[in-house]
This record gives structure tokens, C-alpha cells and sequence, in this order.
């Protein structure tokens, strides 16, 4: 069984072109379009990596990510970002995500990130 992973990206388009980068890569992805859609999927529980635009309706990843967190969730969680900003970045880091990504992320990339979210 393919570990599922979810993809929380308010562009549809950029939603749609990273689910069908995972399933590429060998992944099972279903997409989101905000943080309150992804923490009412019934299947929650089966998720094994969050990849998270920065930049979101409501919360932002960085948010989701501490909300996961203080909810008891170790789900790693994988940021990517339009915006890229090094005092971000540090600070998502230092809170524990996987990795923090600009866009357009590469598959070569997002794999490796991926492979060692999973390793965890």
C-alpha cells in the first residue's frame, strides 16, 4: 500500500500538478484547499506527510503545522512557498517541519524530502 499523503494548496492548479507529481513518484495524494478541509478528511488518521503551501485562506502552513502539533500530531510536514524568505524558512525549520521548499519544487527534490519525512 502507497503511504497517502496529503496536499493542502488553495491554487487548484498547483494543487492538481503536485497530486499528480506524488502519484509519480509512487505516492497516494489527496488535495486540500485549506487547512479546515484537510482537519475534517475522515481518513486523517491515514496520512503519512503533509506537503503545505506557506500561504493559505484562514491559517497558514506554518500554523497548521504548530495546530498539528499541539494536537498530538507528529505528522512531518513538508512547506512549500511562492515567497521564499530566510527568516521564515529558519523559523519553520526550527519548529520541526521537514523541509521548506520554493516553488516550483523539483521532483528530484520533493522526493528526497519526501523519502526522509517518511524514514522519520
Amino acid at each position: 500500500m502507497q503511504p497517502m499523503l496529503a496536499i493542502v494548496e488553495d491554487d487548484a492548479s498547483a494543487r492538481a500538478a503536485l497530486i499528480s507529481l506524488a502519484g509519480a513518484l509512487g505516492f497516494s495524494a489527496h488535495g486540500f484547499p485549506d487547512a479546515a478541509s484537510l482537519l475534517a478528511f475522515p481518513q486523517f488518521d491515514r496520512v503519512r506527510c503533509l506537503i503545505c503551501d506557506m500561504r493559505l485562506p484562514g491559517i497558514n502552513g506554518l500554523q497548521l503545522h504548530h495546530r498539528l502539533r499541539d494536537a498530538g500530531h507528529d505528522l512531518p510536514v513538508i512547506l512549500i512557498t511562492g515567497y521564499p524568505d530566510p527568516t521564515t524558512a529558519h523559523a519553520a525549520l526550527r519548529a520541526g517541519v521537514v523541509a521548506y521548499l520554493a516553488k516550483p519544487v523539483s521532483p528530484e527534490r520533493l522526493l528526497a524530502c519526501l523519502r526522509a519525512a517518511l524514514q522519520r
